[in-house]
């Protein structure tokens, strides 16, 4: 039925403007914004005429914020923003700033997009695009097969969001993901993450990165590293040169040929605003997640005592024994860091603070509870309980890595207890205050979550490294009170330890969404690096987020349906991303960190034990999953079949990846039995693999990630031909 409200509209509509075509006969649709509308308000109008003109072939459209004769009529915005639904709509409905409203009249052709703010306007644009068949990736957007005669139908929706924080991570550390992106690569991205109403961007940097300068002690901060200092050539007449197009290094584009420290910081700084300002202008609220306990290691001479992190590269120092919760130094210099990060980003929204994963200074674990037990935690709860329960539990941090990451944690809580306590240090100049979340808490401490972090912080957990993991813990969700504390997971798209392969979890995140909305969380957050494969498990959280019930086989059925208009193409996507999700799985179970992308990456596997059961396992999940591929990609037309070929000539590189470590493993065997030119023969064999490998990339590759991916896959060339001269020369030697 429709409203009455609407047929108040088109009726006033049709009596001013009256109706018109072009003189060709085509419909004209005019979009008309208020006056005086918000800047992203206005965008609005522009991206809804960009949806009619790729949906339709026979329409012409204007935007303007004077309404003019045209056959239909689109309202946008809200009876703030614009008057004239003001005084049509008389009961427009009452919504949250995240609320969309979208009415349609299709027999008086009047039509009101709009919402709870300009970003929900925005949404709401984009939500009537997706009605209309278009489709949006993280990537690109799929449009419909066809172009059709201009119509529209009766509407009359009322979205809120069944999780309010949809948060995206970017920049991080390493070549394969954002952390190589140039700005503009940024931004189209983000615009993007707008269409699948993503509503907040969290930068997550690290101490050795470009992002900020600080002074403590006389000492400055010098330190302005890449992908943990890791330098990639790609010149030379080598193979897979051709995506770099010349270039001598493999760079981020905005960082190129800068070699000072100085350099880096003011480029890191103007990156990283020109990101705020994007991700703002399109309804996004902004943070910056940091490590606070974490600094550059020519900071280890004011703070005496401390130690060089456990980690890669070892490039930070951390507190340890001489430490403690009370520190007056430590709380000067953390102080320091952070008003620098919230100086040098005035515009920042939140900042986020990671607890260490490897803490050293649990000795002090003792006399920090019992300050936080000062602040309402329960009498019966004991460290020796809290420790009990981290170490028996099943996630990957458990036993004394368990008993070590809650007593760290602990520490930790209590230093920012006092730290945070009279409010000040997140003041802006204003007298505004960044929001604060608190992220990685160790789940032990999950049922006193509200007592053991800062009044009015909010919390991001990360259970385990996986999303299968996460949902074989997923009881450790229902313990957060998140009645209480505002709570957001760290959602693992893919992550960095099965590294440089394709995965999936897909079906894991569908589970965890399920229970966040059950368990009345906030959101989420992503975590990834290589967005490849992740267009679906994307497209599924941003439907989720909006739908009570949906699950990831529905929603991702749903998505290629409409993409590729081929029901059985469909079916064979569904069992190429079953087989996906299990050939990752069975890496998750087996060797997490199989692929992890740092140097000895394949040479590591030149051990002299036999090739495991589980290779062959994996490697044909992977075969089912590239040949599905093969065979929907031949059964489609459209935008939709770029992608699966993307997706397919990615699955054969991995098979080529699977190759060349059963090479090397077989070759140490090989050695081990005595044959020497067996051996030889299976190290060429890699070499010749990991080529094919790269030229299976750069067949496809499309963006900084796939060069980058390029990129560390060619570091590789050098240490395997390095072990085949190494390895030759010692069986040579051996007779």
């Amino acid at each position: 039925m429709i409203d009455h409200r609407l047929t108040v509209l088109a009726v006033f509509a049709s009596a001013v403007l009256g109706n018109f075509h072009s003189a060709n006969g085509t419909d004209v649709v005019q979009i008309v914004h208020g006056e005086h509308a918000p800047k992203l308000e206005r965008f609005a109008a522009t991206e809804l005429a960009d949806v009619f003109r790729r949906v339709f072939d026979d329409v012409d459209v204007s935007v303007s914020a004077v309404a003019a004769r045209s056959s239909t009529n689109v309202w946008i915005g809200s009876p703030t923003t614009n008057p004239r639904i003001a005084k049509l709509v008389k009961d427009w409905p009452k919504t949250s700033d995240q609320g969309i409203v979208i009415r349609s009249n299709a027999a008086l052709q009047t039509h009101v997009i709009g919402g709870g703010s300009a970003a929900a306007t925005l949404w709401a644009v984009y939500e009537f695009g997706h009605r209309l068949g278009i489709r949006s990736l993280p990537r690109g957007d799929i449009d419909p097969l066809k172009k059709r005669p201009f119509k529209l139908t009766d509407a009359n929706v009322v979205l809120e969001p069944q999780l309010k924080s949809r948060t995206w991570r970017t920049i991080n550390d390493f070549a394969i993901g954002p952390e190589s992106w140039g700005l503009e690569e940024h931004k189209r991205f983000l615009r993007q993450l707008a269409k699948l109403k993503f509503n907040r961007l969290m930068l997550s940097v690290y101490p050795w990165q470009p992002f900020v300068e600080y002074e403590f002690g006389g000492v400055k901060k010098q330190t302005a590293l890449h992908w943990f200092g890791e330098e990639y050539r790609v010149d030379g007449d080598t193979v897979g040169k051709k995506v770099f197009l010349g270039q001598k290094l493999f760079e981020n584009p905005d960082f190129a040929g800068l070699t000072t420290s100085a350099e880096q910081h003011a480029a890191g700084r103007k990156h990283m605003q020109g990101l705020i300002d994007a991700a703002q202008e399109l309804g996004m609220t902004v943070g910056v997640s940091i490590s606070p306990l974490e600094f550059p290691r020519e900071f280890q001479s004011v703070l005496p005592g401390s130690k060089v992190a456990h980690q890669f590269k070892n490039l930070t120092i951390t507190p340890a024994s001489k430490q403690g919760p009370h520190d007056p130094l430590l709380k000067q210099l953390v102080t320091t860091k952070i008003r620098a990060y919230l100086e040098t980003y005035p515009k920042l929204d939140t900042l986020y603070l990671t607890l260490p994963e490897f803490p050293e200074w649990g000795q002090h674990a003792d006399a920090a509870f019992r300050m936080l037990q000062k602040r309402g935690v329960p009498q019966d709860i004991t460290v020796e309980k809290l420790v009990k329960a981290a170490a028996n539990r099943k996630t990957t941090a458990s036993g004394k890595r368990g008993e070590q990451a809650v007593r760290g944690n602990i520490v930790a809580l209590a230093f920012f207890a006092e730290l945070f306590a009279d409010g000040k240090l997140l003041q802006r100049a204003d007298g505004s205050s960044v929001e604060l979340v608190i992220t990685q808490v160790d789940p032990a401490l999950y049922p006193v979550l509200d007592r053991v972090i800062p009044k009015g912080a909010g919390t991001l957990s990360f259970v385990d490294y996986t999303a299968r993991r996460v949902v074989e813990q997923r009881q450790l969700l229902a313990q957060v009170s998140a009645d209480k504390v505002p709570s957001q997971l760290i959602m693992t798209l893919a992550d960095d330890n099965v590294g440089l392969l394709p995965q999936s979890a897909l079906q894991s995140i569908g589970t965890l969404t399920s229970d966040l909305k059950k368990l009345g969380w906030d959101g989420f957050s992503t975590r990834y690096w290589v967005p490849a494969e992740l267009d679906p498990a994307v497209y599924f959280l941003s439907r989720s987020a909006w739908t009570k019930d949906l699950s990831a086989e529905a929603a991702f059925k749903e998505l290629w349906t409409t993409a590729t208009g081929n029901p059985s193409a469909v079916d064979r996507l569904w069992l190429a991303w079953e087989h996906l999700e299990r050939a990752t799985n069975v890496i998750d179970r087996q060797d997490l960190g199989f692929a992890f992308p740092v140097p000895g990456l394949l040479m590591k596997h030149y051990q002299q034990k036999p090739i495991p059961d589980w290779w062959k396992e994996a490697e044909d999940a992977y075969t089912q999953y590239m040949i599905e591929l093969y065979r929907a990609h031949g059964a489609i037309d459209g935008g939709a079949k770029h992608m699966l070929f993307y997706y397919a000539k990615r699955g054969e590189y991995v098979l080529e990846y699977f190759a060349a470590v059963k090479a090397i493993r077989a070759a140490a065997i090989a050695k081990q039995a005595g044959d020497t030119e067996k051996a030889l023969e299976h190290l060429e064999a890699a070499i010749e693999q990991t080529y094919n490998c790269i030229n299976t990339l750069s067949d496809v590759a499309r963006d900084q990630s796939d060069r980058g991916l390029v990129a560390v896959e060619r570091l590789r060339l050098p240490t395997i031909a390095g072990g085949i001269r190494t390895a030759g020369r010692r069986m040579i030697a051996a007779g």
